[in-house]
């Protein structure tokens, strides 16, 4: 499945959510805080990227790194720190 049928797929499945809902603030809300937690996350690792540089790892920026980083802040990113070094 490529890229486009990904986020085709995305699309349709909010507007189900929204059509579904009697409400359109609370999905829209819930869309809101889970793309905050994917920002905060991948910000995270952008800068746990530039320390990381001193040291030699990186840890690669994709949705589930992010994501989990952004729910987990700080712990989550010593938690991806300490896999990287230790079990990858």
């Amino acid at each position: 499945m490529g890229l486009e049928w990904g986020i085709g797929i995305v699309i349709v499945g909010f507007l189900l959510v929204v059509a579904a809902s009697k409400s359109v603030t609370k999905p829209l809300r819930w869309a809101g805080v889970l793309a905050l937690q994917f920002v905060i996350g991948a910000v995270l690792l952008f800068f746990a990227n530039i320390i990381g540089e001193m040291a030699g790892y990186h840890i690669p920026i994709n949705p589930v790194t992010a994501f989990l980083t952004g729910f987990l802040r700080i712990p989550g990113v010593l938690a991806m720190v300490v896999i990287k070094l230790y079990l990858v």
